[in-house]
């Protein structure tokens, strides 16, 4: 049974947000940015900002699009609220499966 509890707790702590993550999605709900910007605007490291992105875009949360500048890199942009929640229940939903297998052979 405690088998069964880390795996639940495992699975649901992949949907907690942090209050950077929660800084970052709401930033770009306003403009797109590229992590370097976010970083200057939050007043936080490059290398957090770009780990909290890559949970965000786990999430489905937001997505990027490559830019080429003189150099190459992402450009970040927040989906629509409505669409987050869409990509959060359908993650949720795989999530579920993957506990459920998880469960039926722990038990």
């Amino acid at each position: 049974m405690e088998e069964l509890l880390k795996a639940l707790t495992d699975t649901l702590e992949k949907f907690e947000l942090t209050n950077s993550e929660i800084k970052i999605y709401s930033l770009l709900l306003k403009e797109q940015l590229t992590p370097r910007q976010i970083a200057k605007k939050l007043n936080l490291s490059e290398r957090v900002v770009r780990e909290k992105l890559k949970h965000l875009l786990e999430l489905g949360l937001v997505e990027r699009e490559l830019i080429n500048r003189g150099w190459l890199g992402y450009i970040y942009k927040a989906k629509a609220p409505k669409e987050a929640l869409n990509s959060l229940l359908s993650k949720m939903e795989e999530l579920i499966k993957i506990f459920e297998k998880e469960a039926n052979r722990i038990l």
